[in-house]
């Protein structure tokens, strides 16, 4: 049984709209990698960002599984989701 991208999407789209609202930013997160496939999570997804140590072009965000439903072909994962500064968008006259 394999976790649902968008799931992982979802919970990372919400991590950042709380950091926007707390911290008056404008990052968007974008998609998971869709060729991403993680075993099915037994607890709540955590999010948190990426520390720039990891050496990542961009910044991204982790959802993070800390333990997997019994039998799963690993223990616990983590999957990186790319942000970017949303574009702000012309005005007209």
């Amino acid at each position: 049984m394999k976790h649902g991208l968008f799931e992982i999407r979802k919970e990372a789209r919400q991590f950042i709209a709380r950091e926007n609202a707390s911290r008056g930013t404008h990052w968007q997160a974008l998609d998971p990698n869709l060729k991403i496939f993680v075993p099915r999570c037994a607890v709540a997804l955590t999010v948190q960002w990426v520390p720039r140590t990891y050496g990542l072009s961009a910044p991204n965000v982790a959802v993070i599984c800390s333990r997997t439903v019994d039998g799963s072909w690993e223990r616990h994962w983590d999957v990186f989701v790319p942000v970017r500064l949303k574009l702000a968008t012309p005005l007209h006259k």
